[in-house]
């Protein structure tokens, strides 16, 4: 298995393979399951995940789009930045893109906020 470097065992930037470029991820908070992509990626990329494993994207993401970081399982929150931001509907696999098709997101709509006020 391929070597991390130190900043990416802090979770501080996206993991180096060898020497080799950065990931084109950061994790944004320590205790985050999900990274977010700083480049497009497109299918058929590899890149070294979190520990080491190497992920290989299905599909063409642009930045900003979310990978799992470790094994989600169905029902455990989606954290970025610290913050949930909603719960898986299936199993994640590290390296998957985690979006609208496997999270739903347990944001509270407005309206009703405002009404429980």
């Amino acid at each position: 298995m391929a070597e991390l470097d130190e900043s990416t065992q802090h979770g501080l930037r996206g993991a180096t393979v060898n020497g080799a470029a950065p990931a084109p991820y950061v994790r944004l908070g320590e205790h985050d399951n999900v990274v977010v992509l700083a480049r497009h990626v497109d299918a058929g990329d590899s890149f070294a995940g979190l520990s080491g494993e190497i992920w290989t994207m299905a599909a063409h993401l642009d930045v900003g789009n979310k990978l799992a970081a470790v094994p989600i399982a169905a029902g455990d929150r989606v954290f970025k930045v610290g913050v949930p931001i909603g719960t898986a509907t299936r199993a994640i696999e590290p390296g998957e893109h985690v979006h609208s098709h496997n999270l739903r997101s347990d944001h509270i709509p407005i309206e009703l906020e405002e009404e429980t006020r």
